[in-house]
């Protein structure tokens, strides 16, 4: 399943839009896999530890199975009588307070020192417990082997990630410098075609990793750093608007969040579809299934079964309270959608979903609503236009307190 697939899937099964968001390079990934010593990814873990009797057979009962919404008596929230389940409270008189930081001294000192006075530099060579950026290319009989290039990869020297002699090759190098070093991957090395063997890496170091306080920084400190900054007041007065924009953005969240908690815990559910909770259950067992198949080789009822160790009966009881919960919040979500007089049409969502799969390739707009499961995108898309109408109508108050 594409990854924008599972997002679209996970923001439409949270709680009404609530959501959060590391960065590795691609080539970071590959290099773990081959020159590094230490122990397989967990994933990786995982796979090995299922029997590879169960890795052949894929054969699905879920994904086979007929969906909620296609059967005859199924009615989409759009369609209810939303007052036979929802009582709203007076959602428009709300007092509502929300989290804003506060812009303390000590908060933009503690920014400066952790996000602005790091840096790399290249006026000294590398020693032993340095953290150096380097890019690396490894060569087995003068071709480059998989796995073992990458560009602005931080290393700690010492720390023994890489293998025997890599790391104590670059110890007096100067940044700038390029270095070959004639090695050998170890025997019993994992991967088969190199254990044992000679290889060469040829290694640019860049810059090595250094930090500063604020307080002991002086300017020419930041010029060392290559910060734009020529003085230290200017470097406060930056990270002081940055610390600024960052309580304005967590106040915003906090809006979002507090109004729609108040909301939910001030209505009233007066009952809830049960076929709608099966429809939420089917849907996150579809995505469950997608996944099992994609990392596992099975489908999701042998991957309980052989890794979770517990039955799809058992899964299903677990994972019901919070189905029933989050088709409470869509009831309560519809109801709000219907007094505010919003209108999520069939054409509105479509275009959501077009600017989703633009640059997937193999979806149209009718196979990834038919993946990610049109209620759900409704509802996502409901939310998000629920989210700024309710911003626009309803005063929240800042407060310090969490």
């Amino acid at each position: 399943m594409k990854n924008k697939l599972i997002i679209m899937y996970l923001l439409g099964v949270m709680t009404l839009g609530i959501s959060a968001c590391g960065d590795k390079n691609a080539t970071d990934e590959v290099q773990d896999t081959q020159i590094s010593t230490e122990a397989e990814t967990s994933t990786e873990a995982q796979s090995a530890a299922v029997p590879e009797t169960m890795a052949q057979d894929t054969g699905s009962s879920i994904l086979d199975a007929e969906r909620v919404s296609d059967r005859e008596d199924y009615v989409g929230l759009e369609d209810l009588d939303i007052d036979e389940y929802v009582t709203l409270n007076d959602y428009k008189n709300m007092k509502v307070t929300a989290y804003k930081p506060e812009t303390t001294d000590e908060d933009i000192e503690q920014y400066i020192n952790s996000e602005m006075l790091t840096g790399y530099i290249t006026d000294r060579k590398v020693e032993n417990g340095d953290v150096v950026n380097i890019d690396y290319e490894g060569k087995k009989d003068g071709v480059a082997f998989d796995g073992g290039t990458a560009s602005g990869y931080d290393l700690e020297i010492g720390s023994g990630s890489f293998i025997e002699g890599f790391e104590e090759g670059l110890i007096g190098v100067m940044p700038g410098e390029t270095v070959d070093l004639d090695l050998a991957f170890p025997e019993g090395y994992r991967e088969e075609t190199l254990a044992g063997q000679p290889v060469v890496f040829t290694v640019t170091v860049n810059g090595i990793a250094e930090s500063m306080e604020y307080a002991d920084a002086t300017d020419a400190d930041l010029a060392r750093f290559g910060l734009s900054y020529e003085t230290k007041d200017a470097l406060w007065k930056a990270a002081k608007a940055e610390v600024e924009k960052n309580a304005e953005e967590v106040f915003e969240t906090s809006k979002t969040s507090a109004i729609l908690n108040q909301v939910l815990s001030e209505s009233t559910i007066k009952s809830v579809p049960e076929y709608l909770v099966e429809e939420q259950m089917q849907g996150y067992e579809i995505y469950m299934e997608s996944m099992s198949q994609m990392y596992y080789g099975m489908n999701f009822e042998q991957y309980l079964e052989q890794v979770e160790q517990k039955t799809l009966a058992d899964f299903e009881a677990e994972i019901r309270p919070d189905c029933e919960t989050m088709v409470k919040q869509y009831l309560i979500s519809e109801a709000l959608a219907r007094a505010e007089q919003l209108e999520i049409t069939d054409e509105l969502i479509r275009e959501y979903a077009q600017q989703d799969i633009e640059g997937y390739d193999g979806y149209t707009i009718d196979s990834y609503l038919e993946e990610v499961g049109y209620t759900t995108y409704r509802m996502f898309v409901l939310q998000e236009k629920l989210v700024e109408r309710l911003n626009e109508i309803i005063t929240v108050e800042p407060t310090s307190e969490q």
